[in-house]
């Protein structure tokens, strides 16, 4: 079947947009990838010979396709590392080839996520194309051979890319000469913009536009204020319309747009630079990537880099797809008699879609095309059924109405260029579906508006779909300022949080029932201080989490990591399809991740709390000392200085030093007065000098005025530690989560945290992996690493009911572990990180005999199976059933008594 270039490309967008998030492994889905890909080229892999798993040099490729290409494929997480795979495939090319049959002149190297197209016969030491799976769409045509078609090496997007670089440079021109106010610019950009659109689409007639322009250039004495305004007048002005001359013809536009006129004298390079301009075709320009690369280069920030800030189709199509068209084609499939379907497009003229951070337009822009395309499927549908009942075809066409598409945004440029793009929308889908649709004039589109979309009331919306802004909660200050910061924990009631999480607090009760909604937010979100009052508070509301990529490299912000999830709101059946990171589970949690069938988040068990504590914030290096400079404050004679000079422990020294301890000191006045500290005079003159400048430039009030404090002292901790002949330390963040003991003199940093047990027993329970795996599910991620948080990691976890004989046969194997660990350690001038990354590279079996005993031991201590101890699924399993079961009061819990 041969498809369109346009076909093509809509359904790359789609192909890449579903397998965006996959992050199995290749042998599970290479052959369904591959099949899938060939299918949006039109081409059926059986028809055409296409074959997987062929053998060659004693190994299998993936797919060959005699006479046309090989493809070799890689798991996900090798698609930063294709170069090291590319000797492999082009052996199998090389061996492939036999007399009077030839290799394949291609080679698809590909990592689900990562692609590059070889010709290997050519003499080329790179890959023709290299691309991301989200760029497919915008490559097409680097593949093209997949539709029998010859390829050709570049990127859809350059021209659009062009067309919004001469556009920029002819404004920052304007600018930089002041040849008017910034809002006159902009507004004449905009209407020129849609001018070269609108001639190239034939809504202005006989190339009016480059037609003036071709005028000023052969004639200095015309100015663009008259020739360029008076066609902006016209357009803003449904009568008098010109009967002759140049402007004869001249279409009334206005929606808006041509509001304000705008009068700009170009100067003849200025001309030139806008004729240029105008040859592009006009057609090809893709709307929504031109529109946020002119917001990125006219807007707020300028200095950003053209080209940095725009979102590829596939990666919007993430939150579009599972949002609104998927539901809406099961829907349209569900349609089994006429009534059926009627219902189902007049549904469909009411849907209404608010993209409530709407940028320039682009989410709205897909799904407005969308849309379009659903509306045509069901009037297919219909067409079927009335057919099917002896009914003549429908006379009247029932069009989706463009003013169904709502939008906030607080820049009000990004609003207009938002209409902009919209509108061009219009036009494009009015030519693709072949409908008899009035484009002109322009449609009213004030339902995209100006304004902060948190303190707007909302629009009615079925869907809502957007991508708001990045700001962490430790930014949120310096980005929003104190007042905007004060009016947030107001409003919301959920404390200072990633700026997202505010988003998704509005949008949620915003949804009727079985409304649907797709946010792009950041990855925390999913993590342990935004999770509770976001994802947490969707699900216990009625949400269900229907589509969720837990991790994505965003292709709007080149170093952005976010997260996408799609949620519906109270759905009146079961999702047909739960889908995360590509594959299809049960159920999702509010951590983005798999959920057990019936699985739910677990709660805080009272006894545990206060058995576990962050360390102290000192908030002022100045208090940290040098083995020097506490070695001098220690022999300070007049006071025992001992009392306030404390070894210091960071989560570096457990897991480099040797011994697991302190490598530095630290002042800690703990919780005295400024005249209780004054008894140690040497040392507070250190902290005046070094912390109190800093201390006063401070915006707590609390922090400027006790200076020689910590900011966060942690009295629990101390008072919980005092009666203690030792307690358990552990890094906060890390690849592994390490424990080891300390004296009770030494000071923990905000980067430990403490555990307030001062027995064996106690630290072998935290030691085992069960203890590990319970956490890592429950604790928040940075990178790769884990960052153990008290509250879901340890206040959740059930410890096990022991007799006194467990308890010491417990503790016993546990005193046996950590004194071999500090031996090795010892001997071999290492900290427990080397150690374990060797225990992993089978060094020191004795020591991972012993971690397996420990777990065995547990294990047994909850009355299970010892080879639970093994089973990282199983194991959280049943503690989170045993977690259900104590905070429901069917099971007694004194686990340290």
């Amino acid at each position: 079947m041969a498809l369109s270039g346009e076909e093509i490309r809509h359904q790359l967008a789609e192909f890449a947009a579903k397998w965006g998030g996959y992050e199995g492994s290749e042998r599970g889905e290479a052959q369904t990838f591959l099949t899938q890909l060939l299918r949006c080229y039109g081409t059926d892999r059986e028809a055409v010979g296409a074959k997987f798993e062929e053998p060659s040099a004693g190994k299998f490729m993936d797919m060959i396709w005699p006479g046309v290409c090989i493809a070799e494929m890689k798991r996900p997480s090798e698609a930063a590392r294709l170069d090291k795979h590319r000797d492999q495939a082009l052996e199998y090319w090389q061996k492939v080839g036999k007399p009077g049959a030839p290799a394949p002149p291609y080679v698809i190297l590909c990592a689900f996520h990562r692609f590059e197209v070889w010709r290997p016969g050519e003499v080329y030491t790179e890959p023709l194309a290299a691309f991301d799976l989200a760029e497919l769409p915008e490559n097409s045509d680097a593949l093209l051979f997949l539709a029998g078609k010859k390829p050709g090496f570049f990127a859809h997007d350059h021209l659009t890319r062009e067309a919004v670089a001469l556009v920029t440079d002819l404004y920052r021109q304007l600018d930089e000469r002041e040849a008017a106010d910034d809002d006159v610019l902009q507004d004449f950009v905009l209407q020129v913009v849609w001018s070269m659109f609108a001639e190239d689409l034939g809504m202005l007639p006989g190339r009016l536009f480059t037609r003036l322009l071709d005028g000023l250039i052969a004639d200095t004495s015309r100015s663009s204020v008259d020739d360029l305004g008076r066609l902006f007048r016209y357009l803003a002005e449904k009568e008098p319309r010109p009967t002759h001359g140049v402007y004869k013809g001249t279409p009334y536009a206005d929606g808006g747009l041509f509001a304000k006129p705008a009068e700009v004298h170009l100067e003849p390079d200025e001309l030139t630079m806008l004729r240029k301009a105008a040859d592009f075709e006009w057609h090809q320009v893709e709307p929504a990537i031109f529109g946020s690369l002119l917001t990125g280069a006219l807007g707020k920030e300028k200095q950003w880099a053209l080209g940095a800030h725009y979102t590829a189709e596939a990666d919007i199509l993430k939150v579009v797809l599972p949002t609104i068209v998927e539901p809406w084609r099961e829907r349209i499939a569900a349609c089994d008699s006429l009534a059926d379907a009627q219902a189902a497009q007049r549904d469909l003229m009411d849907y209404v879609v608010l993209d409530p951070a709407c940028g320039s337009g682009n989410f709205l822009y897909v799904a407005y095309g969308e849309l379009r395309r659903i509306e045509a499927e069901l009037r297919d549908r219909i067409a079927e059924l009335r057919k099917a009942a002896g009914l003549p075809d429908q006379a009247e066409l029932n069009l989706f109405p463009i003013q169904n598409m709502k939008g906030i945004e607080i820049e009000p440029f990004a609003v207009k260029l938002a209409r902009v793009t919209m509108w061009i929308g219009h036009k494009l889908a009015v030519d693709k579906l072949g409908v008899d649709e009035p484009v002109l004039p322009l449609v009213n589109l004030s339902g995209i508006r100006q304004g902060d979309a948190l303190r707007l009331p909302w629009p009615r919306a079925d869907a809502i779909i957007s991508n708001p802004p990045y700001h962490g909660s430790q930014r949120l200050r310096k980005e929003l300022g104190d007042e905007y910061v004060a009016w947030l924990q107001s409003e919301f009631g959920i404390g200072i949080k990633d700026y997202a999480a505010y988003w998704l607090r509005r949008a949620h009760p915003h949804l009727p029932k079985n409304g649907r909604a797709g946010l792009v937010v950041t990855n925390s979100i999913s993590q342990n201080r935004n999770r509770g009052p976001t994802l947490e508070w969707i699900l216990d509301n009625g949400g269900v989490i229907t589509n969720a990529i837990s991790k994505l490299p965003w292709s709007g912000e080149a170093v952005v990591n976010v997260s996408i999830v799609n949620w519906v709101k109270e759905p009146t059946g079961p999702p047909q399809s739960v889908l995360l990171d590509g594959e299809e589970v049960d159920a999702i949690t509010a951590a983005l991740q798999v959920a057990a069938p019936g699985a739910q988040s677990a709660e805080p068990l009272p006894a545990n709390k206060s058995r576990a504590f962050q360390g102290p914030i000192p908030a002022g290096d100045g208090f940290v000392l040098d083995a020097e400079e506490a070695t001098s404050l220690l022999k300070t004679e007049g006071a025992d200085y001992s009392k306030i000079v404390r070894p210091y422990l960071v989560g570096k020294d457990l897991t480099t030093d040797p011994g697991h301890g302190p490598t530095r000191w630290i002042v800690d006045f703990a919780t005295m007065s400024l005249e209780e500290a004054g008894r140690w005079p040497a040392a507070l003159a250190i902290v005046e000098q070094r912390v109190k400048p800093d201390r006063a430039r401070n915006r707590r009030k609390l922090y400027r005025e006790r200076w020689w404090l910590f900011a966060e002292p942690r009295p629990g901790l101390r008072k919980a530690i005092e009666p203690l002949s030792r307690y358990i330390a552990a890094n906060r963040i890390g690849k592994r989560i390490l424990f080891a003991w300390q004296e009770p003199h030494t000071c923990p940093s905000d980067l430990v945290n403490v555990f307030t047990f001062d027995d064996d027993y106690s630290l072998g329970v935290l030691l085992t992996s069960i203890h590990h795996e319970w956490a890592r599910a429950r604790s928040s991620t940075m990178r790769v690493d884990v960052r153990y948080t008290l509250t879901s990691a340890f206040e959740t976890f059930p410890w096990p009911a022991v007799d006194s004989d467990q308890r010491a046969a417990i503790g016993a194997i546990a005193q046996r572990l950590t004194e071999r660990r500090r031996a090795i350690c010892m001997d071999r001038g290492f900290g427990l990180t080397r150690l374990y990354n060797e225990v992993d590279d089978g060094a020191y079996a004795d020591l991972t005999a012993l971690h397996n005993e420990l777990d065995r031991a547990v294990a047994v201590a909850y009355g299970w199976p010892a080879s639970v101890a093994g089973d990282p699924g199983e194991s959280n399993r049943r503690l989170l059933e045993l977690n259900e079961a104590i905070a429901a009061g069917r099971v007694e819990y004194e686990p340290f008594a």
